[in-house]
């Protein structure tokens, strides 16, 4: 039986030879290991192994607390009703993360984090509704000017009567300042009542701003070190939108669903937030490489000629080779989004039954793979090289739930 299904395989498929007019060769658009592993490290021990997982764990614990982490004493000044901590813990005003990519060398970790900074969008949304307009009317204006030449003439008045106090009365000077200070300060509460919230706002996008400051990043930075026993270097990318990664598409989710089970509502904004246009899927070149001059014996690399040769043609025009080096960067366009949800997330606090629903839009195939036939490489398990997986769980009063995010681009 065997014998029948090879004689028929050789009669039915032929190899085609690569020299052969028929056959199209291409380059495939590999992937970075660290993408696919999320650690890329060579170790001659192979004991060390088994404890990076745990180890890449818990400094992504430490980096998620280092940017969660606020000060809620602003926070509640900015508020009417009271801010309760448990329930600031589910709040999507962050910062959000993705999975680090790790890559180890000998002496150095080098941390690639996808962010995507919810929080200080909203610092600003809130201050342009609030104060752009406020600023901009004249009667206000003025009334700022008022203040200020008001207080100018307080505070030289002040001045002298402290110079003729201080002479009379040498020993009390301290306590003359003090009383001044207070005095200084109702006049500013008083004077700056409608401003005061405008300078909450303003400390709570410093704070923002420092977290991503290398003086700040310090004490994070020595706490990993202790864990690799390794310097560590940080890779911080600012994502424009929320959808451009998996992990950061899946996470306000998770976290409405622990405060509120209002599953299909949340599915369809957060689907809907992701603008997926219509993408022309260009002509890609047949070879990477220049095949007739590619094994030419010269002294520079070929590498180097070809793009020695790119530079003088496009000397002129340098933005030119900017559009080339940027169309043949692959898979920077999002050309699908899809979530899906299950779990416990009845709205009902009796945990009778379990729900699962999915919402998506535009595509997760490989465009260029299977309308155009360009090969594609593989990824480990059944992940496509265009595709971004992501796969969260967390709990909530009933019970459990899990969420996944695609992202895929062309």
């Amino acid at each position: 039986m065997l014998n029948i299904i090879k004689s028929k395989l050789k009669n039915t498929y032929k190899k085609k030879s690569l020299n052969s007019s028929n056959v199209t060769i291409r380059n495939k658009d590999f992937v970075p290991a660290v993408r696919d592993w999320k650690n890329s490290i060579y170790v001659y021990n192979k004991n060390a192994l088994s404890l990076i997982p745990v180890a890449s764990r818990l400094v992504m614990k430490l980096i998620k607390g280092y940017f969660n982490s606020y000060n809620w004493k602003l926070e509640k000044k900015l508020r009417k009703e009271k801010l309760r901590r448990r329930l600031r813990k589910f709040s999507t005003n962050r910062i959000f993360i993705s999975d680090g990519e790790f890559k180890h060398t000998n002496d150095k970790v080098n941390i690639t984090l996808y962010v995507y900074n919810r929080q200080r969008l909203n610092y600003l949304l809130k201050l342009k509704k609030r104060y752009t307009r406020l600023f901009k009317r004249v009667k206000f204006v003025k009334k700022l000017q008022l203040i200020r030449n008001i207080g100018l003439n307080i505070l030289n008045k002040q001045q002298e009567k402290s110079k003729i106090l201080t002479n009379v009365l040498p020993n009390y000077s301290s306590k003359v300042y003090s009383i001044q200070n207070s005095y200084y300060k109702r006049f500013i509460k008083k004077s700056f009542s409608r401003l005061k919230y405008y300078m909450y706002y303003k400390q709570l996008l410093y704070i923002n701003k420092a977290k991503f400051e290398n003086s700040y990043l310090q004490g994070l930075i020595n706490l990993i070190r202790k864990i690799y026993k390794k310097n560590v270097e940080f890779n911080i990318i600012n994502l424009k939108y929320f959808y451009f990664n998996s992990d950061i598409f899946t996470q306000p989710l998770v976290l409405k669903l622990r405060k509120k089970r209002k599953l299909l509502r949340y599915l369809k904004a957060l689907v809907r937030k992701a603008k997926i246009k219509k993408i022309k899927l260009n002509e890609r070149s047949k070879y990477f490489f220049d095949l007739d001059n590619l094994f030419t014996v010269n002294n520079l690399d070929t590498t180097n000629n070809l793009l020695n040769n790119l530079m003088e043609q496009n000397k002129t025009s340098s933005e030119y080779l900017k559009k080339i080096v940027l169309n043949d960067i692959k898979y920077k366009r999002v050309s699908g989004v899809r979530i899906e949800a299950a779990g416990r997330l009845t709205r009902r606090y009796t945990a009778s039954r379990s729900q699962h629903k999915v919402r998506y839009s535009g595509n997760l195939v490989n465009a260029y793979s299977s309308i155009k036939g360009y090969p594609s490489s593989v990824i480990r398990g059944n992940y496509k090289p265009n595709l971004q997986y992501t796969k969260l769980n967390s709990k909530s009063r009933i019970g459990s739930f899990g969420v996944k995010g695609w992202v895929s681009g062309t």
